[in-house]
């Protein structure tokens, strides 16, 4: 009999190091890049042609959809294989790993590189729903905005968004556990290698593995954990009485969002500050509960993801209803430009009845030229940006909302499938 109970086969560990290298190649990374930048251009393409067909340009528009018919089922033709072959891979893949956890390669460098680059597609999805979202509430230069700019920016924003997490989920997947049962039947005379942790039945071997997906077996911290008389009513919960519990603390966190955007206008505009901390602060502690409470890792890319949807409904909100309260109309010259290499072009103007120069910039100026004069309504405190009109709301009750669905939606997706791993290892209740 062998002496060690997690001992991996040679052939098992060159196959699971094979089919990962599978996944995680360079090369495959590579495709789907290219593949998602492909149906970036016929989506913009196919925007084109609406744009040409509705100005009259009918051959152009008859060029664009020849043009890009083809291009879409060529690229969906090469997305289906590429996503067969990967599906081939993890179906193989996965259930080799679950009848030998330890046979899982570390890989870190291709994780790294799937995880940086998933991690950049996640931040142009944000730059590109923000602008679509302002492009189409807001418009730009003091016009009205284009629907079809916006059409286009959002849907390469959920282009992106499709290519990103599962790139992210596969980087983080797969991955080697740091302690695993032993066998059924291991003679007792013979005991593992890990023989002082505790039995897999006792409800620590069981809680053990309620965190087996996370990077170290050991018990995330939460707040909740300085008091075991709160980890026991937690643990002790009902499935509906967690999904309460959590949904009320997520409306806490959007509450206080919310609250930073209407309080600091009415007493002090640096209070924006501290709220906005606040609010993070609490976000923050709400992830750990529910890494806490046993969910998996791909939710919590989103949780992260909406609460910086928040944080913005925030900011913005506390900058557009300030300006919106206390703003006035006057006459303003162009002073300066400035064209950084990121970031839009802003400009520093003076007002004309008064000659006052204001310390707050003004944005999306790239037409105008020093010394023209135009019309901007401005905060007579100077402490928000000027605007080409009165502010809607617009842009911040679109980031609320949106922020605010994904954080309570994958709050409630996330608690709701550690009750179930929970129950199913008996950590509900008494077995808690």
């Amino acid at each position: 009999m062998p002496t060690d109970p997690h001992a991996v086969p040679p052939e098992t560990a060159a196959r699971a190091e094979l089919l990962l290298g599978r996944l995680l190649s360079p090369l495959r990374l590579l495709g789907h890049m290219t593949l998602a930048v492909g149906f970036a251009l016929v989506s913009a393409v196919f925007f084109s042609s609406v744009e040409f067909s509705a100005d009259g340009e009918t051959d152009d528009a008859r060029t664009g959809l020849l043009v890009g018919l083809p291009a879409l089922a060529v690229a969906t033709w090469l997305l289906a294989l590429l996503l067969r072959s990967g599906h081939r891979a993890a179906a193989e893949l996965t259930p080799l790993l679950r009848a030998a956890p330890l046979a899982a390669p570390s890989m870190p460098g291709r994780r790294l590189l799937w995880g940086a680059v998933s991690v950049l597609g996640l931040l142009f999805t944000l730059v590109c729903l923000g602008a679509g979202a302002r492009e189409a509430f807001a418009g730009s230069d003091g016009e009205p905005g284009d629907g079809l700019v916006a059409a286009a920016l959002i849907v390469w924003g959920l282009l992106s968004l499709a290519w990103s997490v599962p790139g992210l989920v596969r980087a983080l997947r797969h991955r080697r556990p740091r302690w695993v049962p032993p066998p059924a039947g291991w003679a007792s005379g013979q005991p593992p290698v890990e023989s002082a942790l505790p039995p897999p039945d006792s409800p620590e071997g069981r809680r053990r593995q309620l965190y087996a997906n996370y990077r170290s077996t050991a018990e995330p911290w939460a707040l909740s954990r300085l008091s075991a008389r709160a980890s026991r009513w937690i643990g002790g919960l009902s499935r509906w009485g967690v999904l309460l519990l959590s949904a009320l603390l997520c409306l806490v966190g959007c509450g206080l969002a919310l609250l930073a955007a209407v309080l600091p206008r009415r007493s002090d505009d640096l209070l924006v500050w501290p709220l906005l901390a606040l609010t993070a602060g609490f976000l923050l502690l709400l992830l750990l509960e529910i890494v806490h409470y046993g969910s998996r890792a791909g939710f919590l890319v989103l949780f992260v993801l909406g609460g910086i949807c928040v944080a913005i409904m925030g900011w913005q909100g506390h900058q557009e209803l300030a300006l919106r309260d206390r703003g006035e109309w006057a006459t303003a010259e162009i002073v300066s430009k400035r064209s950084p290499a990121r970031g839009g072009t802003t400009c520093e103007v003076r007002l004309v009845d008064d000659g006052r120069l204001l310390s707050q910039r003004l944005a999306s100026c790239e037409r105008e030229g020093i010394g023209d004069r135009l019309p901007l309504y401005y905060d007579p405190r100077d402490r928000v940006a000027p605007a080409r009109e009165v502010p809607t709301l617009a842009l911040p009750a679109g980031f609320g909302g949106v922020g605010g669905s994904v954080l309570l939606i994958t709050t409630l997706a996330s608690v709701n499938d550690g009750h179930t791993r929970r129950r199913r290892l008996d950590l509900v209740g008494r077995g808690a």
